[in-house]
């Protein structure tokens, strides 16, 4: 996974300039490091997929990773994959991948997991610890990344609904074949079922693909989230718009 954590890194220019100038074998160990932190906050976390046979309910934050492989790759990295419970990962390359977050009603927010630990503590504190490559544009990685959480939290905090964390073909080789459509589309029964929204920040890749699937732009200024690169280095305006899929209602039956 931290090949494919690198791998999309640099899809952008807002990415190339935060991470371009870094070497591939110091960002790959660094990927790594903070992958291997997140692992066992990620394992406690209920599935999406197990709403029905968990018992823990529909008042608990859960999450779901899902991935697609390409049998007639060889894997970017023959590493064992942890979160696959220690499985050798070696079964074609992860071209395409999905992290999807379910928030419950908060009035009805379960305290079930409130003493054990979470992505708000030991798994994000240990994360905050691991430095990045001298070479990381860190200042603008801070600054965006926080820029994103906080208009987030602002326009969809305690909002009941499905969150797209993220969504993204790996590879020029596999766009254009509906991978990502498959991937997103996963989410849709279980927020009709809910009744609820699924909502994110699109990045511009991603944006005309979010238009097709019933996303819209919300929020002010169009929902809109900017940094100018060239306070930063670059040159551009970099662009976030935040979005939201409304449940789709089931239609009447027919006498």
């Amino acid at each position: 996974m931290a090949a494919v954590m690198q791998s999309t890194l640099t899809m952008t220019p807002l990415g190339e300039l935060r991470y371009g100038s870094v070497p591939e074998g110091e960002l790959r160990t660094w990927l790594q490091a903070c992958y291997k932190v997140g692992i066992p906050s990620e394992l406690e976390t209920p599935r999406i997929a197990g709403f029905d046979d968990d018992g823990h309910g529909p008042n608990v934050t859960r999450m779901e990773y899902l991935v697609i492989r390409d049998l007639d790759l060889k894997p970017l990295e023959e590493v064992q994959d942890d979160y696959d419970g220690g499985r050798q990962a070696s079964t074609g390359r992860i071209v395409a991948y999905a992290e999807f977050k379910y928030h419950p009603m908060e009035e009805a927010k379960s305290d079930e997991h409130a003493n054990e630990p979470t992505e708000s503590t030991s798994g994000e504190n240990d994360w905050k610890f691991l430095q990045p490559p001298p070479s990381v544009h860190n200042e603008l990685r801070k600054h965006w990344d926080g820029v994103v959480e906080a208009v987030l939290e602002r326009q969809f905090g305690g909002m009941h609904c499905f969150e797209v964390r993220g969504l993204s073909t790996l590879s020029p080789s596999h766009l254009r074949k509906g991978i990502a459509s498959k991937l997103l589309s996963w989410i849709f029964p279980w927020a009709d079922r809910l009744n609820v929204p699924v909502v994110l920040a699109a990045t511009p890749p991603g944006y005309p693909l979010y238009l097709k699937h019933g996303f819209v732009p919300v929020g002010p200024n169009g929902g809109a989230i900017e940094c100018n690169m060239a306070e930063w280095g670059g040159s551009g305006v970099h662009r976030h718009i935040l979005m939201m899929r409304p449940p789709e209602k089931k239609q009447p039956a027919l006498n």
